[in-house]
């Protein structure tokens, strides 16, 4: 397998000239605008090739069937997503905040980060349930996703006061990627998105989270039942 393929993830055929790579290109951006605008059911291998003025026969030349090109769109759209995730770490990163700053901070970038690409993301975790391919790809990024965003948090580990850190920090990345999928639809049914002040929801997670941080269990569970001074 050659390098342009495994590019691809073994999806797609290596185009051999400039040209035909410029047109499988354009298959890729006409299949997500459809997905992003119509869902999965509207894409068919000739909606594509109607919306990027390419000849079934080129992109059957490129892919053998509708499931071969979703998971190529997926591994770019992965990519592309992926590139602005580490951007996001590495400018909060720069930022050298404290944590009560950090925290928020964080789960706005979060939120954003998602809310920007949504629209695709709800249609390949819809899949996810039936094509195991793209199952697995996906799991792996949002791996990468919390590790990152947990080792980031984890930078302040010298002002979290819950005892177990590394744990805290998991779960305040689970417990706000959980919330903001919620609201956009990622991974749920269409009639519970949306619920709520998306502003206020971002900002109530990033003050949970934050409090979750610096909270001391083992302290609070000491000293309980003790009588004030």
């Amino acid at each position: 397998m050659d390098a342009a393929v495994k590019k691809l993830g073994g999806h797609a055929r290596a185009a051999k000239q400039d040209r035909s790579r410029a047109s499988f290109e354009r298959v890729l951006d006409a299949a997500e605008a459809l997905l992003c605008e119509k869902g999965y059911g509207a894409v068919t291998l000739n909606a594509v090739s109607r919306k990027a003025k390419v000849s079934i026969g080129s992109i059957y030349g490129r892919v053998d069937s509708k499931d071969a090109l979703l998971r190529t769109l997926q591994i770019r759209v992965l990519d592309r997503i992926e590139l602005e995730h580490h951007a996001m770490v590495n400018r909060i990163r720069r930022r050298e905040l404290r944590l009560h700053e950090l925290v928020p901070a964080i789960i706005r970038e979060l939120a954003n980060h998602l809310r920007r690409h949504a629209a695709v993301l709800s249609v390949f975790m819809e899949r996810a349930t039936s094509d195991p391919v793209i199952a697995g790809m996906g799991k792996r990024r949002f791996i990468e996703l919390a590790r990152d965003i947990e080792l980031l948090i984890l930078d302040r580990k010298d002002e979290i006061g819950h005892p177990e850190p590394e744990h805290a920090a998991h779960t305040c990345f689970s417990m706000a990627y959980a919330s903001l999928a919620r609201y956009l639809g990622l991974g749920s049914s269409p009639d519970v998105a949306g619920e709520g002040d998306w502003k206020q929801l971002v900002e109530d997670l990033g003050l949970m989270c934050l409090y979750f941080l610096i909270f001391d269990a083992h302290h609070a569970a000491r000293t309980r039942g003790q009588p004030q001074r």
